[in-house]
């Protein structure tokens, strides 16, 4: 075969690494055989998986196992690709709490994979058990289609009684008024004899209290005919009631019998099976071997997939995702950084400027008072200059006017302190 096909063998191996997720190009030698087996392994699982869909889809939907082949197309594909997705993924590496580097948990898609791979094995190991003890199971299904027939005799049973008992106080009502009409005949006749012949408290002859007590006698006659073919009716109804009953009966038996041996569905062959294994614990060991075998065929991938992580390519991706992830925390610690120290910065620059314009201002109020100061001293200085020479003016003009001399002038404390 391999003369034939020369590169058939590594094609299929390239086929078995895709499945993983891997590029097998960048896959190693000392590696391949891994990613080969891991591939194998989900394969095999999906072709479990599509005998699993197909039979239990076949039993639910009573269809043959080639009729819901495409339902179990459809649940190995959702398999394969759950599979393929938890293999892809590397775990990433996660900081310890002690601040260490290790690799992280397990993602939601290995529990999401797990929990189907529990109902999986739950539900495939049940239809399994069920056809292998179908000639065990098929008596109980049968006690148990018994007892759901007898248990809705027994309801129509009460139904009828309680129909039963209402006709029968109907009857007894009837014939209790038809008694009670007999009575007031009685009465009404004996009151009408009296008044004919006389007696004691009666009048004799056909006067007008005969004639009065002649219509109540009648009337109570009428309603002795009314109440007789009103009990007649009730009586009918009771004895019709009572003849078609056991006809109605056989026929409603017929009925249910019909439905119940038509239901045959899962529910009732898992019924039959839950007393069949109370009553033989063998049958429980089977259950719980078969369901632990599929659940650890089912699980392979997933068991193999720490295995595929001591790989060097799930080593290099794991590497680059945990750079990448570094760097973007990094990048994004400089960028926060970065905007915080110009956020103390702007504010740092705001407070400078508002204490430089607080001294510009302090200090132009200070030059504005100093210049107001030095204003108003000069007028004050030129005031006092004019008051002297106005001062002085009067003086030589009141000299002149009254010729007043001059006064010596003062010696010059220079001069005075000179030697002689």
């Amino acid at each position: 075969m391999s003369r034939v096909w020369p590169g058939c063998p590594r094609a299929f191996g390239d086929l078995l690494v895709f499945c993983t997720g891997a590029d097998s190009r960048a896959v190693g030698p000392q590696d391949r055989h891994r990613f080969v087996t891991a591939g194998a392994l989900m394969l095999l699982t999906a072709g479990l998986a599509t005998y699993a869909g197909a039979t239990v889809a076949g039993m639910g939907l009573h269809r043959s196992a080639l009729g819901a082949l495409p339902f179990g197309l459809f649940y190995a594909t959702v398999i394969f690709f759950l599979d393929r997705s938890v293999l892809l993924s590397a775990r990433p590496y996660r900081y310890g709490p002690d601040g260490s580097v290790r690799v992280g948990r397990a993602g939601p898609a290995t529990v999401m994979r797990i929990f189907i791979a529990v109902c999986a094995a739950v539900l495939v190991g049940e239809t399994l058990l069920l056809r292998i003890f179908a000639p065990s199971i098929a008596p109980r299904v049968t006690q148990i289609r018994q007892e759901d027939l007898g248990r809705v005799l027994r309801g129509w049973d009460a139904n009828q009684l309680g129909e039963q008992r209402v006709l029968r106080d109907d009857l007894a009502a009837r014939q209790h008024a038809l008694d009670g009409a007999h009575a007031l005949v009685t009465g009404k006749t004996a009151e009408v004899n009296c008044q004919l012949t006389g007696g004691d408290g009666c009048l004799s002859g056909e006067g007008p209290v005969y004639r009065i007590k002649l219509g109540e006698l009648g009337a109570a006659t009428t309603a002795v005919t009314t109440a007789t073919g009103q009990r007649d009716a009730a009586q009918a109804r009771l004895d019709a009631f009572d003849q078609s009953r056991d006809t109605r009966r056989a026929h409603f038996r017929d009925q249910q019998t019909a439905t119940v041996d038509a239901a045959d569905d899962l529910l009732i062959r898992e019924k039959a099976f839950w007393r069949l294994t109370a009553a033989d614990r063998s049958v429980l060991l089977w259950r719980t071997v078969l369901t632990l075998l599929l659940l650890g065929i089912d699980l392979g991938p997933l068991m193999f997939k720490r295995t595929l992580e001591q790989t060097e390519l799930r080593r290099r991706e794991r590497l680059v995702q945990w750079q990448g992830e570094t760097t973007d925390e990094v990048d994004a610690l400089q960028i926060g950084q970065t905007a915080r120290r110009r956020g103390e910065l702007a504010q740092a620059l705001a407070e400078g400027a508002a204490d430089r314009y607080g001294q510009y201002v302090r200090r132009r109020d200070e030059i504005g008072t100093s210049l107001r100061v030095a204003a108003d001293l000069a007028d004050a200085d030129v005031g006092r200059e004019q008051i002297r020479i106005d001062r002085d003016s009067r003086i030589r003009d009141l000299r002149v006017r009254y010729r007043v001399p001059d006064p010596a002038p003062a010696p010059d404390p220079a001069d005075r302190s000179a030697p002689s």
